[in-house]
């Protein structure tokens, strides 16, 4: 089982949540269960090993919290899908939930199907409560992980949210795969477009840019100053944490003038091509 699997499912069911979302009205709950009751039908028509049902609960607990849909195999990691509204008090209240009644002593993947709630706000929450929990889950298990899916019916739009995974990042419309290769590429920019010398270069990007590899890896971006000194861009960054550095590099780059934003990863049904494109 896989998430590109899952993926092509919720896509076809897709279409079920059209009118659940209707502006100052509540959510339409009985769309909503349409649609879980049709992704766990499509997951069920997969020959992989997988069985799957819906409002599954833990046995031998008094907790009542039932998932979603549940998927399991044997020998296979059990799979956890829960379906709501973009709002993070219901994200990591389940969460919470489900990391403590299913995945202390056996890996699980679990996986967040997200619509847009009524004022269509919420999502950059959600991320952040999705991401601490990704942290939380491979602590407990090295194996387990959390993945976010952002469906909007009227957008026909499928977002996959996967921690761990290479990021795309746009500089300046040019698509980049990895943090590493966006900031070479901005740096690369901001060198071809302003003639300055190295010791300028270094006051407007600090520690960003460096005139040799180094101990810290510095990588090359193929460009030279005025000065005719090779310059090389950090490569020590991670998205996330406290140690990033990252939000930092990006708030440079509009200091300086260069776009950079993070691409959205979205399903792509019906490609002979890879199932995911960025945009």
């Amino acid at each position: 089982m896989d998430i590109t699997t899952l993926c092509s499912a919720v896509s076809r069911c897709l279409p079920i949540l059209s009118g659940a979302r209707k502006p100052g009205k509540a959510i339409d709950h009985s769309l909503v269960e349409s649609f879980q009751k049709e992704v766990c039908s499509a997951l069920n028509k997969v020959h992989n090993g997988y069985t799957w049902d819906i409002e599954v609960q833990a046995k031998g607990r008094l907790e009542k919290d039932s998932i979603d849909i549940f998927g399991q195999a044997n020998g296979q990691q059990n799979w956890i899908i829960e379906i709501d509204a973009t709002r993070s008090d219901q994200v990591s209240q389940k969460l919470l939930s489900r990391l403590s009644l299913w995945g202390k002593k056996n890996p699980i993947q679990y996986v967040a199907i997200l619509y847009p709630d009524a004022q269509n706000k919420g999502k950059s929450a959600c991320e952040k409560y999705l991401r601490y929990g990704n942290e939380i889950c491979q602590i407990i298990n090295k194996d387990s992980s959390v993945v976010g899916i952002f469906v909007d019916s009227d957008k026909n739009l499928v977002e996959v949210l996967q921690f761990g995974k290479s990021s795309h990042f746009a500089v300046n419309g040019v698509e980049c795969k990895s943090m590493n290769e966006a900031a070479a590429e901005a740096i690369r920019q901001y060198v071809n477009l302003h003639s300055v010398p190295y010791a300028k270069l270094q006051k407007s990007w600090g520690k960003f840019v460096n005139h040799e590899r180094g101990a810290s890896r510095y990588r090359n971006v193929g460009a030279k100053t005025t000065d005719s000194v090779g310059v090389y861009s950090y490569t020590q960054f991670r998205q996330y944490g406290l140690c990033s550095y990252w939000s930092d590099f990006e708030k440079l780059c509009k200091k300086n003038g260069i776009s950079i934003t993070k691409m959205k990863k979205v399903f792509v049904a019906g490609t002979t091509k890879s199932p995911f494109a960025y945009i």
